[in-house]
């Protein structure tokens, strides 16, 4: 299970400007932006952030994917090879948010729309 930390949750908040207020209970989820997600993607990489930093901001980026993958395939993996390159070199810090969205799940299509690529990066050597 992946934890986020409010320190961490309000710090990106005001660093973000996301429209928070104090009673998100899947902060990730809830304020997981698809047109924001280039602009994620370009933060995370300019700061050196600590980690529980850096795992709620992964967190956020990844539920954004999700939901834009509702809507566009990433067919190019343009998104997905920028999220790649920052979780290749830490990879094994995200490992608990990874196993959540890679879902062991016993219907194959009872899956989030980011799960097929979060397995088949797992399962990489």
């Amino acid at each position: 299970m992946h934890i986020l930390y409010k320190e961490d949750t309000d710090y990106l908040n005001k660093l973000l400007n996301l429209p928070a207020g104090d009673d998100e209970q899947d902060w990730d989820i809830e304020l997981a932006d698809p047109a924001r997600l280039s602009e994620f993607l370009a933060t995370y990489k300019a700061y050196d952030f600590k980690l529980s930093t850096r795992k709620a901001f992964l967190a956020l980026i990844i539920a954004s994917y999700d939901i834009l993958l509702r809507y566009d395939s990433d067919d190019d993996d343009f998104y997905w090879t920028s999220i790649k390159r920052i979780m290749d070199p830490k990879k094994s810090e995200h490992l608990a948010l990874l196993e959540y969205w890679a879902l062991d799940a016993v219907d194959e299509n009872d899956v989030f729309p980011v799960t097929p690529r979060i397995r088949a990066y797992l399962n990489q050597q």
